[in-house]
């Protein structure tokens, strides 16, 4: 009777561990099934909506960013100017917010040198160093201003964008003006040329001085300080928020 229980119970505990394979089997047969039955978003979609987010970049810009997400790889953005350029930290922080740190990098270079004075350090091969993909350049005119006729800084500027291309010839860039105020002279014909030079070169141009105060318009010495060398917060919140605008396409979000 003892060695028939003992069989009749080794019988009963085979059955239940078949019993618990067979069954553990079929659920992760399932499970596999309902997986696959369910949507996953694909890298080409994740890499849709960030292009989205790119949809007001220049073209070659947006192209190379569609490659750096393929092989994921970050994009990164060089922004180059003088030390008006106090905005970057707030453009940095939405870039960072809407693309991921680990899809678009960014990096600053500002001098408070005349362009003169850039090309004779060899500024330009510093730019150059970065490997950026994107160069958003604010060409030193307000630091030339008065010292150099606009033919010299353009000249100036010519020759930083050769030398970096030079490293880098895939590299896209972006001009702005440095800041506006109120009733400039020559300043404001140097900004023009520089519109016209952008143009001519078939390079986007961030004309932020549209979002301020018109420059015949006693209100925009609100946006910067009392002799007008340099915006305040107010002015950097307006710059900032113009270029934030343009990289990251409100729309896409």
């Amino acid at each position: 009777m003892k060695y028939f229980l003992t069989a009749a119970w080794s019988i009963v505990c085979i059955g239940i561990l078949a019993y618990s394979h067979l069954h553990w089997n079929q659920q992760t047969a399932v499970k596999a099934v309902v997986e696959s039955e369910i949507p996953q978003e694909s890298s080409e979609t994740n890499h849709t909506n960030y292009l989205a987010l790119a949809e007001n970049w220049p073209e070659a810009a947006k192209e190379q960013l569609k490659l750096a997400l393929e092989v994921e790889k970050p994009y990164k953005i060089l922004f180059v100017g003088s030390s008006a350029m106090d905005w970057e930290k707030n453009v940095t922080q939405s870039l960072t917010e809407s693309f991921g740190s680990e899809r678009i990098i960014t990096a600053q270079h500002t001098y408070d040198l005349t362009t003169e004075e850039i090309i004779a350090e060899n500024k330009q091969l510093e730019l150059a160093a970065e490997q950026a993909n994107l160069v958003v350049i604010e060409p030193f005119l307000f630091n030339d201003n008065g010292k150099f006729k606009i033919d010299v800084t353009l000249a100036n500027l010519t020759k930083m964008i050769e030398d970096i291309k030079a490293e880098n010839p895939d590299t896209t860039f972006i001009l702005q003006p440095s800041f506006p105020f109120y009733l400039p002279k020559y300043y404001s014909v140097q900004v023009e040329a520089l519109k016209e030079y952008a143009t001519a070169n078939n390079l986007t141009y961030l004309d932020h001085w549209t979002a301020w105060p018109s420059i015949d318009n006693p209100e925009i010495k609100d946006y910067l300080n009392k002799d007008q060398s340099s915006p305040i917060e107010k002015g950097y919140q307006v710059w900032a928020q113009f270029l934030i605008d343009y990289f990251i396409n409100k729309k896409a979000n």
